[in-house]
């Protein structure tokens, strides 16, 4: 490293080293800034491009995942930093050392965008698998008719006074016929119709799926729907099919979390009468009776369904 590479390396050390009392500690402009001077004092001493990757931009990406700071803020926030350094390089040297100063933050930005990206990534993905895994575990229980208490407060999901219970039905696609695909594909089927359900219901609702189907759980109101309230409608059924590339085929019913055990039982038996009867697909609704809660549960199973077709065109593949 020759002894003006050594000397522009030292003068953007200092320049980008913290300003007393510019910003709290942990705010996310500071850490940037730091990680930046860090990348910078790894990669300033080398031609090599293997420079040892400081551990702190990885563990700055790792905690912000966690916290909810979005990757668009992280990056945002590096840019900024290394367009402040490329205007520092410009204005404090010339020459050749103009160039040299370009490249080294050009190495640095390489470093941290894709560091912070990776490690971000890999720990949203870990913290949603986490949060799948626990909502999964609520939804057994509220099925079962078990105390969520302990479980609320292990995961923070709130639970809702009342739910839209959906007994949903998501046939095989097509492509799941072919030899050896058919695995690959349903996983596809079903990853596509979890991503798409959270749109239209929000994060407070909760689901229990497998690539044929399962039970959907979307927090209501007692109370009158709310305008705008998240809901299961032929509309969003509809896009649910779209993302699923087959029709799909949904029984509902709406009431108290403590009817959930009861209600899934029914709309999952309505469900399946309603494929054995050759039905077309849609969203069913089952039409409560004011003294529905006073009923046995073979009165209940007749009580009458409304059906909500659904004539979205399926097109794609899978």
């Amino acid at each position: 490293m020759s002894s003006s590479s050594e000397l522009l390396a030292s003068k953007l050390l200092d320049y980008l080293a913290p300003r007393a009392g510019s910003a709290p500690p942990g705010d996310v402009a500071t850490t940037t800034r730091n990680c930046v001077a860090a990348a910078v004092k790894s990669l300033a001493p080398r031609t090599s491009a293997l420079a040892v990757q400081p551990p702190e931009i990885a563990g700055a990406a790792t905690r912000w995942a966690r916290e909810g700071v979005s990757l668009e803020t992280v990056l945002a926030a590096y840019h900024d930093e290394i367009r402040s350094g490329l205007e520092f390089v410009a204005a404090h040297t010339e020459g050749g050392d103009v160039v040299a100063g370009a490249q080294l933050m050009l190495r640095v930005l390489e470093m941290v965008t894709g560091t912070s990206s990776t490690a971000y990534v890999d720990e949203h993905r870990l913290v949603a698998r986490e949060h799948q895994t626990a909502a999964q575990t609520l939804v057994s229980a509220l099925l079962g008719g078990h105390a969520v208490g302990e479980l609320v407060s292990e995961t923070g999901i709130a639970v809702a006074p009342a739910y839209q219970v959906v007994a949903l039905s998501i046939p095989a696609h097509p492509d799941e016929r072919r030899p050896g695909a058919g695995a690959a594909v349903a996983r596809r089927k079903l990853r596509r119709v979890q991503a798409a359900l959270a749109d239209p219901l929000g994060s407070r609702a909760l689901s229990l799926l497998s690539a044929a189907g399962g039970t959907v759980l979307v927090p209501a109101d007692v109370r009158p729907v709310r305008i705008g309230a998240p809901a299961m409608t032929a509309e969003v059924l509809a896009m649910l099919a779209d993302a699923a590339a087959v029709p799909l085929t949904a029984v509902l019913a709406t009431g108290a979390t403590s009817r959930i055990p009861e209600l899934a039982a029914r709309t999952h038996d309505l469900l399946d009468r309603i494929r054995a009867a050759g039905r077309p697909p849609g969203l069913y609704r089952v039409a409560e009776s004011p003294e529905a809660t006073d009923c046995d549960p073979a009165q209940q199973a007749r009580i009458p369904v409304v059906t909500s077709t659904n004539d979205h065109e399926i097109g794609r593949s899978a």
